[in-house]
């Protein structure tokens, strides 16, 4: 039996990991496709109504896999959804279920990593976009040694495009704090206030810098992992990962500052 859908109106979210776009067509990487019966070819109404797309949006996560059967008639198309498998927990899941799973990602950090990877596309950070996604995946699939690493990597490689797109050459140094030290210099950080008044907060911020590298080398994966792996929870994890996400909206928000008054 067709599904009793709900049209989404013009301004609805309709966004899900499963879409892909190309030549004008929406089509669904999930839709199991058996002949001429089906078709892999979906509309807003159909992504807007499906659970594995309402997961998707309500609850950011991208772990769950389905089966989907789309069904072309005259005038529309009708879908089915077989199952909802969670990647994460291995086993089938429900809507109901994924709202309050304890594996989903707290808003504050969803909401934090969603606007620094939307300013790293829209600036052209890409290689920072990708360590920042790695990182948001593993906290999703809770490998948080990964996630630590992948955090700090984002902001390391942020700190570098800055300096290669401003032509300023790298210190001979590159760890983490040497690139925040050379960073606030060619940016000019000291100087966002001519009262001084954040003089304060910028030295604040080179030991928050200098504690997310200890934090990488105690907690991370990035030197390898021994036969007792360091337990680290989610909190620290998702504490690293909005640390960085923060400190590279600034450092970018301040890169096209001075590019704007060319210094």
């Amino acid at each position: 039996m067709p599904n009793q859908l709900q049209e989404p109106k013009e301004n609805d979210n309709i966004d899900c990991h499963l879409q892909q776009v190309g030549m004008g067509t929406l089509t669904c990487r999930a839709a199991r496709q058996t002949g001429d019966k089906t078709t892999n070819e979906v509309n807003p109404t159909i992504c807007f109504n499906c659970p594995a797309g309402k997961i998707f949006r309500e609850v950011s996560c991208d772990a769950v896999l389905p089966k989907i059967r789309i069904y072309p008639y005259i005038g529309g198309v009708s879908f089915d959804v077989e199952t909802l498998f969670c990647k994460i927990r291995k086993r089938e899941t429900t809507l109901d279920f994924c709202r309050t799973c304890g594996l989903a990602t707290a808003e504050t950090t969803r909401q934090i990593v969603s606007t620094t990877r939307g300013l790293f596309e829209a600036q052209g950070f890409y290689s920072a976009y990708k360590d920042l996604e790695k990182a948001r995946e593993s906290i999703r699939d809770g490998n948080f040694e990964n996630a630590i690493t992948r955090s700090i990597a984002c902001l390391e490689s942020t700190m570098r495009i800055c300096h290669e797109n401003l032509a300023k050459p790298l210190p001979s140094k590159k760890q983490v704090t040497d690139l925040w030290k050379s960073t606030r210099t060619i940016l000019h950080f000291d100087e966002l206030d001519p009262s001084g008044a954040t003089l304060t907060l910028m030295n604040a911020l080179s030991g928050i810098v200098t504690h997310l590298g200890g934090l990488r080398n105690t907690l991370g994966d990035a030197h390898g992992k021994g036969i007792f792996p360091p337990d680290v929870s989610e909190n620290i994890a998702e504490l690293a990962i909005n640390t960085a996400s923060t400190l590279s909206t600034a450092i970018i928000r301040r890169f096209n500052q001075i590019k704007e008054e060319g210094k």
